[in-house]
């Protein structure tokens, strides 16, 4: 997997995560203290988070990081 395809895969599960947890970007940006256009960005595949920001992510959505990981690991 190239690292373009990554980060395509890597945004469509945070969104997918975002979305059943019933956020908005913007919702979610607040809870991370970021910029909604730095989630946007994310979900699109245009950028790769950094292990920090992940982190922060995965701590704003409720979910273990660990299993977000696995998660990504399994999606089509």
């Amino acid at each position: 997997m190239d690292k373009s395809d990554f980060n395509k895969q890597l945004g469509l599960l945070i969104r997918k995560k975002r979305i059943e947890k019933g956020l908005t970007q913007l919702e979610l940006a607040y809870k991370m203290n970021l910029d909604y256009q730095y989630i946007s960005r994310i979900e699109r595949g245009l950028i790769t988070p950094t292990v920090f920001w992940m982190k922060n992510l995965c701590e704003a959505l409720e979910i273990i990081a660990a299993s977000f990981m696995d998660e990504f690991d399994h999606v089509d």
